[in-house]
């Protein structure tokens, strides 16, 4: 399993570099959309059957979204986000159960707004000032806080963290992590963002890596709630899309939104 787990990395890592930093901005965007897509489709085949129609819905609707949010006009997300609650609220009117309607409600929303508006952030982000520093931020933060996590948590990790959610994951592990997100911080500071204070980036890693640490636990409750291991099996040795990217969401859009409010 490590073995799988090095050398996945080992390959994707110089195509994430590619892409995040020298590609053409339409390669990024596509990659984005495209992780998009099949994130909405293993989190559908986790909730539901992958072929029912709320699953189909979720899932166009969700690409719907994204792509929305790759023309850069928020009224248009806007309008892809309204449009597709009234449309699932219609169609749930069908069902002669009313409870089983809502609850298809409620998970497909909750995957559209997960996976179909968070992730592609990454696009505002990439295109926004200093983005292809701020994107790479993003991935330091989660990549040396996930690092920093296992290392620590093999070495030392005793008492669980939340053994109910994902029993794997120990207290000495989160403080590892969360050392990895001071250390991605620094060299944040020292090689991505100069311009920038070293106590904002240390605070804003921090930031970001519990809530990669958060995305994680998160994803982790919604596979125990529906009974599987991984969401798929995209990455040998990493299980899927969802397992890569549920450490991104949540930093990802606090990111964005932290740089346009207060920058």
């Amino acid at each position: 399993m490590l073995r799988a787990r090095l050398l996945t990395a080992a390959a994707a890592l110089p195509l994430l570099v590619y892409l995040v930093g020298y590609a053409p901005e339409w390669s990024f965007s596509l990659a984005i959309l495209s992780l998009t897509g099949i994130g909405l489709y293993e989190y559908f085949v986790l909730t539901g059957t992958p072929n029912s129609p709320p699953s189909t819905i979720g899932i166009l609707w969700g690409l719907l979204v994204a792509l929305a949010i790759c023309t850069d006009n928020s009224v248009l997300v806007g309008a892809a986000l309204t449009t597709g609650v009234i449309l699932v609220f219609i169609a749930s009117l069908r069902d002669r159960q009313p409870e089983k309607g809502i609850r298809a409600i409620s998970l497909t929303l909750l995957g559209v707004v997960y996976i179909g508006f968070l992730f592609p952030h990454f696009l505002w982000v990439h295109r926004g000032p200093n983005g292809t520093a701020w994107v790479s931020f993003i991935f330091l933060v989660a990549m040396l806080g996930d690092s920093g996590g296992y290392a620590i948590g093999r070495l030392w990790g005793k008492r669980k963290l939340l053994p109910h959610i994902s029993p794997g994951k120990t207290i000495a592990g989160s403080v590892g992590a969360t050392l990895g997100n001071c250390a991605a911080g620094l060299i944040a500071w020292y090689w991505l963002l100069p311009e920038r204070s070293g106590a904002e980036l240390l605070a804003l890693a921090l930031i970001a890596g519990l809530l990669a640490q958060l995305g994680d636990l998160c994803e982790s409750a919604l596979k125990r709630a529906c009974g599987a291991k991984d969401s798929g099996y995209f990455f040998p040795g990493h299980g899927g899309v969802l397992d890569r990217i549920d450490s991104l969401l949540f930093p990802v859009g606090f990111i964005y939104y932290y740089n346009s409010l207060l920058n």
